[in-house]
């Protein structure tokens, strides 16, 4: 008898804490940017390796459902570096920082923006210092938001073939498909995110490294606002919204355009 109380004792404890809500990410401070061990392996054993600096021309573009219509963003100051081992693309890693105060905004259907973006940076927690770019040298930083490749997935072709030497000096560019996945870090909640990508090695006087690198969405992947807590009502423009719209955003689709230099 008391053996069977005790299973059932068990049986209880298990299912109740199998019943309890999984809490939501804490926040959290960002973390020093280390290689992963498998690229500090693949770097041990020969492979050759090269870091890309993030240009100007890298933006971060994004569509969130509104009550109004769907609004879309762009953010302009992009910076970062990615770590690149041809001969193991997998093990290939970097960090992506973005600027939120470049945020620009549209609307369907609104040319007048400015409400707008003021009710989205305040939705991001941007103070004025932060989200005007004529700040004063002292003022606040801007806030930002990083995304910490850790490695790549579904990698095709798992190696980067070096361009051929019968053109030496000539362009050349070979072309790779891959799920990145790494911690995405937005308004103090990291959480793992995978994003599928597609990549372009441009190849000049040096034929086993590339010389650039251009990388872009696949597809957008999915960042739940809930999950890092911000807040949609911030967005509302008191306007009636059209029949049928959902009452709040839940989710931004996001897109990328990186484009980096070998820096060594």
């Amino acid at each position: 008898m008391n053996h069977f109380c005790a299973s059932a004792l068990g049986a209880l404890l298990l299912l109740s804490a199998c019943a309890k809500k999984e809490q939501k990410p804490l926040h959290t401070e960002p973390w020093l940017a280390h290689p992963p061990a498998s690229a500090a392996a693949s770097s041990e054993a020969g492979l050759p390796t090269a870091r890309y600096a993030l240009t100007a021309q890298s933006q971060v573009h994004f569509e969130l459902p509104s009550k109004h219509g769907t609004l879309h963003g762009t953010l302009t100051r992009v910076s970062g570096e990615l770590n690149l081992t041809p001969g193991d693309l997998e093990h290939s890693h970097g960090q992506v920082q973005v600027d939120l105060s470049s945020l620009t905004l549209s609307e369907d259907g609104n040319a007048d923006t400015d409400a707008l973006l003021t009710r989205a940076r305040r939705a991001l927690g941007l103070t004025d210092s932060a989200a005007d770019a004529s700040s004063p040298a002292g003022a606040s930083s801007p806030a930002s938001a990083s995304f910490e490749l850790s490695s790549l997935e579904d990698v095709a072709p798992a190696q980067l073939e070096p361009a051929p030497d019968s053109d030496a000096g000539t362009p050349f560019a070979r072309k790779a498909r891959a799920t990145a996945v790494g911690d995405l870090l937005l308004h103090g909640f990291r959480v793992v995110r995978r994003a599928p990508l597609e990549a372009e090695f441009g190849f000049t006087s040096d034929r086993t490294l590339p010389a650039t690198i251009s990388i872009r969405s696949r597809a957008p992947f999915v960042i739940s606002l809930e999950t890092h807590e911000i807040r949609v009502q911030d967005l509302d423009t008191g306007k009636k919204p059209p029949k049928g719209a959902a009452a709040h955003a839940r989710e931004a689709r996001v897109s990328v355009e990186l484009y980096g230099r070998k820096i060594d």
